[in-house]
């Protein structure tokens, strides 16, 4: 997969001099005349037109003792951020098919905004995000990961949001599909290689052990592909996070439906665990963006009030 990156600048007159907007796709902001006064990120912020949490964005103030915690190398090189397109509302491209958006870019850019850094947000194959930020590659992956046990053996996680799963079925849901017992001697489509895939062998292995047919899996590399077999009758469901799934439903022509599975996840910021300094920066930004209300209303800018939790943790999933 090509990676493309998407360039956001985010500083701010007290952390440096002179500063110069860097973006790619993005829509500059009205900048903030020096004499202003003032530590607003936003006067140097290149904000992606479609961010719908522009708005929030634009407020936030570059934080002198956060500031001052981020390490050398991020302070001088900015953050590298990785992402993979394809999961809206978490992150997709916007229009321009250059910038990336979503509600986790814009906590990407929350965190840079508060830092005063650059944030560098780059594509990446979603097999790789995570091997990325265990080599180094990467500062961090945000990218509606779930925090797991198997993903924790290589990376550890700022736990920012919850998510129950869902199963896609078309609409109606003529196969009577509402819990994973159900699912039991039909087809599902799933991302491969990734928690949902994990999960669906979890269901698949129980459906065993009580007595019932298993899980036929179909893995592919994306989710639209995925959902592509629900469509065309390969399929019975696809599975993924709530969010996203009920996204592919508002734009599915009312062709499908999702089905909330019974439980929660949490989503996590995954970062090398020897990086403690990050990881402890990273979790007390989004405590301090849960407190001041910034966290909420970014969330419920791209409609995802329903995500939130009240403190961010670590290495706290299931």
């Amino acid at each position: 997969m090509n990676t493309t990156q998407a360039r956001v600048v985010l500083t701010a007159a007290a952390v440096a001099g002179a500063l110069m907007l860097v973006g790619c796709g993005g829509k500059p902001v009205g900048a903030t005349d020096a004499n202003d006064g003032g530590d607003t990120a936003a006067a140097a912020v290149d904000i992606p037109a479609g961010d719908l949490a522009a708005d929030v964005l634009k407020g936030l103030e570059v934080d002198p003792e956060l500031a001052e915690r981020v390490p050398a190398d991020i302070k001088k090189n900015g953050l590298t951020v990785a992402t993979a397109d394809g999961y809206p509302p978490m992150e997709m491209f916007d229009e321009d098919g250059k910038a990336m958006i979503g509600v986790d870019m814009s906590f990407a850019r929350a965190l840079g905004a508060l830092w005063g850094v650059e944030v560098t947000i780059e594509n990446s194959d979603p097999n790789a995000m995570v091997p990325g930020v265990a080599s180094g590659r990467y500062d961090m992956v945000i990218s509606g990961l779930n925090d797991t046990e198997v993903r924790r053996e290589k990376v550890s996680f700022v736990d920012y949001a919850k998510s129950a799963g869902a199963f896609v079925v078309a609409k109606g849901n003529p196969k009577g599909i509402k819990t994973p017992d159900d699912m039991c001697g039909k087809t599902l489509a799933v991302l491969d290689n990734g928690y949902y895939m994990q999960l669906a062998e979890t269901y698949s292995e129980d459906c065993v052990a009580s007595g019932a047919e298993k899980i036929q899996i179909l893995g592919f590399a994306n989710d639209p592909e995925a959902l592509l077999q629900l469509q065309n009758g390969r399929a019975d469901a696809g599975m993924n996070d709530f969010p996203v799934a009920q996204y592919r439903v508002s734009q599915s022509d009312d062709k499908l439906e999702a089905v909330e599975i019974p439980g929660e996840a949490l989503f996590g910021i995954g970062i090398a665990p020897d990086a403690q300094e990050l990881i402890s920066l990273t979790q007390d930004t989004m405590n301090q963006l849960m407190d001041d209300g910034s966290y909420a209303d970014i969330l419920e800018a791209w409609d995802l009030a329903g995500m939130g939790i009240d403190e961010a943790t670590i290495n706290m999933g299931n």
